[in-house]
């Protein structure tokens, strides 16, 4: 009961505090996200989300785990992820320095960690795909994906903080499912300190004039830490009681993985950067179709957790590993042909939507 209530609510007032004591620093040292020609919000927002999270999380940390243990790397690899953000967002970074330092944080979390993958699970019906020797490359590819996905995801108030506080509460619900006391109270710390996040970023009547932004900070850290206990969970010998199918984890990952693929696959059959910003995300397509930035992020939130629920409900239903995989793999095609598509879709959803206004009227 501690876990759940004082715990999440310290990491939450934490955060609200370092927000409240950043947000002037920032705006006097140029920390600020100015809205372009991608960047299409009003006025200059201070870049403290990710800060006031990392110094929330470090906090509760130090102050409700009991034994650090690999912790420690995690904690080391999302403040260096932070404080690269924060060089990001002031100054700028090549995409050659940025990718060095999720590897970095990646190979803290293989090396000093002991966090990487050895299984696969059962996903083809065959038998377990043990990894063996491509267990950590396959990890640091693994860690840098989630960690750009995360990034990618940061395009609306509320989109990625939301991403990520709805997949610690998975992952926190599955780490008391494998006995795993430690794992659960972290994640419930960065639920806690995440929410404190929220009051800042979505529209809610606390916000006022504070409204503030992740920043690359936020984003890179966010996703390392995400990666960091989807491996955890889902793999033998971290956890008390049994490990968490590794298929169940691309379910909770949900969105973050599905929008990820499905842009990286665009591009590169364009011929593109398959990791440079654009407008093609899941949430600017339905901004164009005219649905509102609120609407969209309770939609793909909503969708989300509902993904998330499929996969831990289908694994304690006792589906197959390979069954959940197959659902998988069909989400992510049928998102894939809608999106391939989605031009045409957005011309029919706006006849529909001028249609439907018309008859209101």
């Amino acid at each position: 009961m501690f876990d759940f209530f004082w715990v999440p609510l310290f990491s939450l007032l934490a955060t609200v505090i370092a927000v409240v004591a950043l947000r002037p620093v920032a705006i006097v040292g140029g920390l600020v996200d100015r809205p372009d020609s991608r960047k299409r919000h009003h006025g200059e927002i201070p870049l403290v989300g990710g800060i006031a999270i990392t110094i929330a999380v470090w906090a509760g940390a130090m102050l409700f785990m009991r034994s650090h243990g690999y912790y420690v790397a995690l904690l080391g690899g999302l403040t260096l992820l932070a404080i690269v953000g924060v060089i990001d967002d002031m100054k700028g970074m090549s995409p050659v320095a940025k990718l060095g330092a999720q590897l970095l944080a990646a190979i803290l979390m293989t090396s000093w960690g002991g966090i990487y993958l050895g299984t696969l699970g059962d996903i083809f019906g065959r038998r377990e795909i043990e990894l063996g020797n491509w267990g950590i490359p396959l990890t640091l590819f693994a860690a840098v994906a989630v960690i750009n996905a995360m990034n990618m995801c940061d395009g609306l108030d509320g989109l990625a903080g939301g991403l990520a506080a709805i997949t610690f509460a998975w992952f926190a619900y599955l780490a008391g499912q494998v006995d795993n006391g430690a794992a659960q109270r972290m994640c419930v710390i960065f639920c806690g300190a995440i929410l404190g996040f929220l009051l800042f970023n979505m529209k809610n009547p606390f916000r006022g004039g504070k409204k503030v932004f992740l920043g690359d900070a936020g984003s890179l850290m966010l996703g390392f830490s995400i990666v960091w206990f989807a491996v955890l969970l889902s793999q033998r010998g971290y956890n008390a009681d049994r490990q968490i199918p590794p298929v169940v984890m691309l379910w909770v990952l949900g969105f973050v993985l599905i929008d990820l693929f499905t842009v990286v696959v665009r591009r590169v059959l364009k011929g593109k950067n398959p990791l440079a910003a654009d407008r093609t995300h899941l949430h600017h397509v339905l901004l164009r179709l005219g649905l509102g930035p609120d609407a969209i992020v309770w939609v793909i939130l909503v969708s989300n957790a509902i993904f998330g629920f499929c996969g831990v409900y289908g694994w304690k239903a006792g589906y197959s590993e390979q069954t959940l995989f197959i659902l998988f793999l069909g989400l992510v095609l049928v998102h894939l042909m809608i999106m391939r598509n989605a031009w045409r879709l957005i011309r029919v959803g706006r006849r529909i939507v001028v249609r439907l206004t018309r008859k209101s009227y």
